[in-house]
């Protein structure tokens, strides 16, 4: 079974760099898509690397170059863009969506779980279909959103390599069982903007400390910083906060 990869983020690159070291007899990774501006160098992976345009994969010249694969499997993680119809009802599209699916489904899950004061989330491997996110499940594992966000990252990448390479023999050894999802339980949620990462006079008199501090640290790098606009105009990034702990008597 040959396996695609696709990504460009960080924590997408470091489950790539843990599949390339497995020595499987079943399947094999046999090619690799990424874009210009990647967070991370995907051509250090050593493998055969195609770079696109994320908004143009459905284009005839780089569906061409994509068969040179012999695609059985695409791991489109950490992949912000709609993959086209024309690749996921050929082959077997596979995504990695941080939250306990039908729950939070669209973009920013981690910031929108986290500033939501949910504690807990799951590493979720589904399969691309028509609907965002809505697609079969094939491997379901829950994980702590405390912490700092790259504690909670740490745990992503942990989660997923492994049950990555469990999903992967189990498709190869045609014993896999998808489950659908339950659409009476679905919750959807919007991409996150720039802007969003505002905080206000009002948000300080309204929240919590907590409220606040999940806010912050939700914002973290790579994601747009917490802020608030100052008397001058000048905006100052919150990138990190603490709750102050009271004695109990």
């Amino acid at each position: 079974m040959n396996v695609v990869l696709a990504g460009y983020r960080s924590w997408a690159y470091t489950i790539f760099k843990t599949l390339t070291k497995i020595d499987s007899k079943i399947w094999q990774i046999h090619g690799l898509i990424t874009t210009k501006n990647s967070e991370r160098n995907f051509q250090n992976l050593g493998i055969s690397t195609l770079i696109v345009n994320p908004q143009e994969l459905d284009n005839q010249e780089v569906i061409r170059k994509l068969r040179v694969f012999k695609p059985d499997v695409f791991l489109f993680y950490g992949w912000s863009w709609i993959i086209p119809k024309e690749i996921h009802s050929k082959y077997l599209c596979l995504i990695l969506h941080p939250s306990p699916l039908p729950k939070y489904r669209g973009g920013s899950p981690i910031q929108n779980q986290i500033i939501a004061g949910e504690r807990e989330s799951a590493v979720t491997i589904l399969q691309v279909g028509e609907k965002i996110d809505a697609g079969e499940i094939y491997s379901q594992t829950p994980f702590s959103l405390e912490g700092t966000l790259d504690v909670v990252f740490a745990r992503i990448v942990k989660i997923g390599a492994k049950d990555t390479t469990k999903v992967l023999y189990a498709i190869a050894e045609n014993a896999a069982k998808p489950i659908p999802q339950d659409e009476s339980k679905a919750t959807i949620y919007k991409r996150r903007k720039p802007e969003d990462s505002e905080l206000t006079i009002e948000d300080f008199q309204s929240k919590t400390a907590k409220e606040l501090y999940n806010f912050i640290r939700a914002l973290d790098d790579p994601y747009p910083n917490a802020y608030i606009v100052c008397k001058d105009g000048k905006k100052l990034f919150l990138r990190s906060a603490l709750i102050e702990k009271k004695d109990h008597i």
